[in-house]
């Protein structure tokens, strides 16, 4: 994320003179006859926490299914609220998404036999008022083959022998 202010240096300059004639009354330079001198510099605005990336990966066998939940952040990774139920699709891949009644979690289940990659996207709401702003987010879900667990050893009823 990149925070850019748009500000000339006309503006730039009238906030030096403003902030230095606050600060000379505030010292009362008037009465002391002394000049005061104020340097400040204003950096780029940076977010307190360290942003998740996305997508999230998972990675199950052609067995197997996986629940994914949400927990809305605000970009500073503070809980939120969102409004209504998030949707979930599929964009592309074999494994179908069956969401929860609240739309803040859903199971991924594998296909059978495709072991192609799935991309799932959800959409949310994060306007709690009348508008809508979407966000979004993916889930990469690879899918292997199920290994073999055991070797299924059984045996025949005894003979005797020739």
């Amino acid at each position: 994320m990149r925070l850019e202010l748009d500000v000339s240096l006309t503006e730039i300059e009238a906030m030096k003179k403003s902030f230095h004639n606050w600060l000379c009354q505030f010292l009362d330079c008037s009465k002391h006859k002394r000049k005061v001198a104020f340097g400040w510099s204003v950096g780029q605005p940076q977010l307190k926490k360290k942003r998740i990336a996305m997508p999230l990966e998972v990675t199950m066998t052609n067995e197997e299914q996986i629940t994914v939940r949400l927990s809305p952040k605000t970009q500073a990774g503070k809980p939120t609220k969102l409004d209504g139920a998030p949707k979930w699709s599929i964009v592309s891949g074999p494994a179908k998404v069956v969401p929860a009644d609240d739309g803040l979690s859903a199971t991924i289940v594998s296909d059978d036999n495709d072991l192609s990659d799935t991309v799932v996207l959800v959409d949310a709401d994060a306007d709690l008022g009348e508008g809508v702003e979407d966000v979004q987010d993916t889930v990469l879900a690879h899918t292997t083959h199920a290994n073999a667990s055991n070797l299924g050893l059984s045996a025949d009823a005894p003979v005797l022998k020739p």
